[in-house]
């Protein structure tokens, strides 16, 4: 540790030593948002300082009671009686300030994330020690129950040699406000931030801290901010850009060794200028405010007047127009590069991964973004929703063409601020075709994670199949399900070295780690809890809907009962058929119905089970059977999911071949039930595939594509 360090802090900063301040100006509404984020992302012991600047509501302060009592560390309220300026309540709160680190949120800010520990190592670790480090960020929009996140944006030099360039050539140093964690007695040092600008001119306090102390940027910093009309107004814009010039003009006096300039005094020589200098000014603000407008419009939804926006923008100012442009399709080489996967729907048995994955790209210095469209009515007719806390969620839009029903996800923020943007192959999802065709202009590369191909085509009908196999020709990269998927890419044009299979898995480690703490006498609990005797249980997992071929299975069951009366089924799952097996469990004592069942729910009830009976489609559940060390029977049926491929028969599962009735599928299973030794078998087999097939794996596979997709050149 250097000497400097050692005089400037003295020691090592922790969470206790940072307060979080959030200043509120008559936007109650998002308030209880932002600090519920809080509470799901702080660490313990960090200080909560709340000013409300004159609150819409006077009982706001005792709404908040009750998030407060939760936060684990020094909270306070302050309400103000007069409304001050936002930089006049931000001072308010920094008076107050007792730890040696503060940052300050807005009502409609999510700052940090789960880094605050990190982020001031930062501090520490750094030489010159840092008068602000610039964090992660999000703002949000919505309601307090449903927040809504947008775009990703980074600023700020990110190393002590970036803020020195920025420093001697007398650029202006921007991090996002809201973002920033301070050294509290550098602040102070500078009076705080500047009141005579109303706003919190953070711009103006960071270019003031960066001649004497270095002020950087976390490399792996993310900003996702709010882009709306609002951010910048026509009538604000004018005064926000006088500002910026104002700000400029005091750096360029300091260089000099020149006083600084009156903010009075500059908007008389402003306004003094020649009128073409002044219209010229007038120009860039109107080009650079429609430009920002058009962004919110996309990003809204609303490509129409989101064209119109920024062909006014054009108009204006064609050199404005350009510059933005360059600006927001071109991210900085040296910060941390962003991956987005956009998705329809995120499923319960996916979370373990995309939490996995997200840390595995942490450590590999890849920031990962989850924008997921809730799914669709079929999603929700399987009973198979969950939800990530660090996920944005944007719905569809649907689109009926001639009885087809297309797919609009918005993302055209995502794609400009993505190194990769990640989708789902789907040749109904029209952002895709926008990707494939303008991830030059957009300065992306679009990736696909999928099946290779429509595995279900032969039920479904062949419509999109071409449209998908000239889209997959132009993905950047695709991550295949697994070898059989990867195959499927290459036949539709893929590369083959630019193909990475993934091994799409569940988390089979954690069923292993169940099974081997469940009490002895489970299985008899369970037998018990569901009115089964002694005899051998088969069990169904997953949707049920036509591709599982619901009749076909209810009937198999049937026949089996009476190959062997001492036989019964467990059908685990929901969907559009799911009353047919319902019924039928009503009627009949050896057929369990159970509905949806998630997480160790579902594992306790099938693990009893001696087999899995999957007469239709066979998809992931495979792989929780396996997990079981429960082989899976099924028939060779065309239009089985990428992962019948890690099926061997007679190994770890049979297939029963030459399109069989349900009597002979039955047979099949009352052969092998009545077999101690080859069941016995096949379940080892089944348990052994299940080791092999882990969230561990596929994170590594599915990260290792990362890596080889960013570093490889566009197609």
């Amino acid at each position: 540790m250097s000497e400097h360090l050692g005089s400037a802090l003295g020691a090592a900063p922790a969470a206790a030593d940072l307060t979080i301040a959030i200043c509120t100006i008559g936007r109650d509404g998002y308030l209880q948002t932002a600090i519920q984020s809080l509470l799901d992302t702080t660490p313990p012991g960090v200080h909560l300082r709340i000013v409300l600047n004159a609150p819409d509501d006077p009982l706001l302060r005792y709404s908040l009671d009750e998030l407060l009592a939760q936060w684990d560390g020094p909270a306070s309220i302050t309400t103000l009686d007069a409304r001050l300026t936002i930089s006049g309540s931000h001072n308010t709160a920094l008076e107050a300030v007792t730890t040696d680190f503060v940052t300050f949120m807005g009502d409609d800010d999510l700052a940090l994330e789960p880094r605050v520990e990190e982020l001031l190592d930062i501090f520490w670790t750094t030489s010159p020690t840092p008068a602000v480090v610039g964090s992660f960020c999000r703002r949000v929009s919505g309601s307090y129950d449903q927040p809504k996140f947008s775009t990703n944006k980074d600023y700020g030099p990110t190393s002590i040699a970036e803020w020195e360039s920025a420093r001697d050539s007398g650029e202006l140093i921007e991090i996002v406000f809201p973002s920033a964690i301070y050294r509290t007695e550098l602040l102070r040092s500078i009076g705080g931030f500047e009141e005579r600008f109303g706003s919190a001119m953070d711009l103006a306090t960071f270019t003031t801290l960066a001649q004497e102390h270095p002020v950087i940027a976390d490399p792996r910093r993310t900003f996702a901010h709010r882009i709306h009309d609002g951010s910048v107004t026509s009538s604000s814009a004018s005064q926000h850009a006088a500002r910026l010039r104002y700000t400029e003009a005091c750096v360029r006096a300091i260089r000099e060794g020149s006083e600084q300039p009156g903010w009075d005094h500059f908007l008389a020589e402003e306004s003094a200028a020649r009128q073409t200098t002044r219209l010229s000014d007038n120009r860039h603000t109107m080009s650079a405010t429609l430009f920002r407008q058009g962004g919110a419009a996309f990003a809204s939804g609303s490509p129409l007047p989101g064209i119109a926006k920024i062909a006014g923008s054009a108009l204006v100012s064609p050199i404005t127009f350009a510059g933005r442009l360059r600006s927001q399709v071109t991210r900085e080489t040296n910060a941390e590069p962003v991956v987005s996967i956009m998705l329809k729907n995120a499923n319960h048995y996916r979370i373990p991964f995309y939490e996995a994955l997200r840390q595995e790209l942490r450590d590999r210095h890849v920031e990962l973004r989850m924008v997921v469209a809730s799914g669709l009515d079929e999603d929700f007719a399987k009973g198979d929703q969950a939800s990530l806390s660090w996920a944005e969620y944007r719905p569809f839009r649907q689109i009926e063409i001639k009885g087809r029903t297309l797919l609009w996800h918005p993302g055209f923020d995502i794609a400009t601020t993505s190194e990769l943007i990640i989708t789902e192959q789907a040749s109904k999802q029209l952002f895709n075709t926008v990707l494939a065709y303008g991830q030059k202009v957009m300065r992306t590369r679009h990736c696909f994670w999928g099946h290779g191909k429509n595995f279900q085509s032969s039920i479904e009908g062949g419509s999109g199949e071409g449209l998908k196999q000239r889209l997959t020709k132009k993905a950047h990269w695709f991550f295949a399900y697994n070898d059989l998927s990867a195959a499927a890419a290459a036949a539709a044009g893929m590369p083959e070295d630019r193909i990475t299979p993934v091994m799409n898995t569940t988390d089979t480690e954690h069923i292993a780690a169940y099974l081997n703490a469940l009490p002895h006498d489970h299985d008899e609990a369970v037998r018990a809890e569901f009115g089964i005797g002694s005899g051998p249980v088969v069990l169904f997992m997953g949707g049920i809907y036509p591709p599982k071929r619901p009749e076909f299975l209810l009937q198999s069951i049937l026949d089996l009962h009476e190959l062997l009366p001492d036989a019964h089924a467990l059908v685990i799952g929901s969907g559009s058929d799911a009353h047919l097996i319902s019924e039928a469990a009503e009627k009949y004592d050896f057929i369990h119905a159970t509905g949806s069942l998630y997480g160790d729910e579902r594992l306790r009830v099938a693990s009893i089970a001696a087999l899995q009976i999957m007469p239709g489609m066979v998809g992931l559940n495979i792989v929780d059977a396996f997990g079981l060390g429960i082989p899976t029977i099924t028939t060779d049926i065309s239009y089985h999911s990428p992962e019948i491929d890690y099926l061997e028969d007679g190994i770890n599962g049979v297939v029963v071949h030459g399109d069989p009735s349900p009597r002979e599928f039955a047979a099949e299973v009352s052969n092998v039930l009545s077999d101690p030794e080859r069941l016995a078998a096949l379940q080892l087999a089944a348990s052994k595939t299940g080791r092999e097939l882990t969230i561990s794996n596929m994170v590594a596979r599915f990260a290792d594509g990362v890596m080889a997709a960013l570093d490889a050149p566009s197609r």
